[in-house]
């Protein structure tokens, strides 16, 4: 697998992921005839705050994603880590968000970090020894 291959596979992943984040945040909206805001409906404010935590965090791994992409990056086995980390991690933050579980939202918020960090990291060596 080459690092465009997996970096699409990824963002082909975080999309999907924050296309059904947005049609439950739209279902929701629908439901309590809300267009702006939450309305005070708890599920609908955690709805929200999680598509938007998730495509906050999303963007930044999607660019160095892409910026491994572009420099044909050697790191390939820690990069997949570091790719399949962030979105189980995701995953991980939208079911504790959606339970109420917040040890499992800060795991996956200290997960989140860990696999943007090894990411920057890995991006940094390749550019500096290149």
């Amino acid at each position: 697998m080459s690092t465009l291959t997996l970096a699409a596979t990824t963002l082909v992943t975080l999309a999907l992921l924050l296309t059904a984040l947005s049609l439950h945040v739209s279902r929701l909206r629908l439901r309590y005839r809300q267009t702006w805001g939450d309305g005070g409906h708890k599920d609908l404010a955690t709805a929200i705050r999680t598509h938007g935590n998730t495509l906050e965090q999303s963007m930044l791994f999607g660019l160095l994603l892409l910026a491994h992409a572009q420099l044909h990056s050697a790191t390939l086995g820690a990069l997949a880590a570091a790719c399949a980390a962030f979105v189980l991690a995701r995953l991980l933050y939208c079911v504790g968000a959606f339970t109420r579980r917040l040890a499992w939202r800060q795991a996956a918020h200290a997960i989140t970090l860990l696999a943007q960090l090894t990411a920057t990291a890995l991006l940094a060596h390749t550019t500096w020894t290149a």
